[in-house]
């Protein structure tokens, strides 16, 4: 079993690079509209010339798996402002995107807590210029469905199952090819990983699992029972998670520094008796690439558990 680890965002290798330089919407209605514009659309260049030296820096360390910052276009979906992200940053993107093929990157995307598609028709329509954006740049970039945005079910608004049907109801609102490439992530106070595979069963998309949020609000089963229906999910593409750590006993819901790898290695090992051939594991710890390459060394300590790149390892015979 191949198992590909990745990191989020940024690296912090990388001294003084970051792709999520914000420009603030009091900022831009403050200048003139073409000024404010033209320095909007310069932290945008900033920000992707930033995601190319990580992206470059991935390929150097042998790093197959990576999420992009959604706040690579500062404002691109604010109501007052709106930026084409085609038209302005297509082919950057574009020759971004072809890299990251070349070096075989799986790319991904992850809006924030407010893109929910089962709230009030005004939340839903924000949600969806939000899908709008992400798939934008992951299409100018030339990924496919395989390359996904990952979402949470929404809220809960005092009544489950009514929430659920509303998230019946609207998502067929999202163009085919955004949905395409939806998934959805289990979520660490509502929606448990059986409710949300459940969801995801339903409509047809893939199953985000995130083994922490999993500890936070548990299922009636152990993660592992679940994974053959989680597995079934993703159909041809490879399976991808998350893990992470408690950051301590009372703030167990915030993420930790590094990775602690036995519950990870116990799923793992559950994948690998499976027979999944192949798992994307996203690390979401405050030191991003520094936790990333101390977990793949961890879990390369392991017996039975090679290196064959910087963050791929391959557990048993190859396929």
């Amino acid at each position: 079993m191949e198992i590909r680890l990745g990191y989020v965002s940024t690296a912090l290798a990388l001294f003084n690079n970051t792709p999520s330089s914000t420009f603030t919407y009091k900022r831009f209605s403050a200048l003139p509209r073409d000024e404010a514009m033209e320095r909007l659309l310069d932290v945008g260049r900033s920000n992707l010339e930033a995601l190319k030296r990580i992206l470059y820096y991935n390929a150097a360390y042998g790093v197959r798996l990576f999420r992009l910052s959604s706040a690579l276009i500062p404002l691109a979906t604010h109501p007052d402002v709106t930026v084409d992200v085609r038209e302005q940053f297509g082919e950057r993107l574009e020759e971004l995107g072809a890299f990251a093929r070349a070096e075989g990157m799986r790319l991904s995307m992850h809006p924030n807590q407010f893109t929910l598609l089962n709230g009030s028709d005004s939340v839903v329509a924000a949600a969806i210029r939000d899908l709008e954006y992400h798939a934008a740049i992951l299409e100018c970039m030339g990924m496919d469905a395989s390359h996904p945005i990952n979402i949470h079910i929404g809220g809960v608004y005092g009544d489950k199952p009514s929430a659920i049907t509303r998230l019946y109801e609207q998502l067929p609102l999202v163009p085919e090819r955004i949905r395409s490439r939806l998934t959805f992530e289990n979520d660490d106070k509502t929606y448990t990983l059986e409710e949300t595979l459940d969801v995801c069963e339903t409509v047809g998309c893939p199953m985000m699992l995130d083994l922490h949020h999993d500890f936070c609000n548990p299922s009636p089963a152990p993660a592992l029972d679940y994974l053959p229906r989680i597995a079934a999910t993703w159909g041809e593409r490879p399976m991808k998670m998350h893990v992470s750590s408690p950051k301590s006993e009372q703030e167990f819901r915030s993420h930790a520094d590094d990775v602690e790898p036995g519950p990870l290695l116990d799923f793992l090992k559950g994948c690998l008796e499976f027979g999944l051939p192949r798992i994307d594991v996203m690390v979401e710890a405050k030191r991003k690439d520094l936790a990333c390459f101390k977990l793949v060394e961890a879990l390369a300590a392991v017996r039975g558990i090679r290196r064959v790149d910087g963050a791929v390892l391959q557990w048993g015979k190859k396929g």
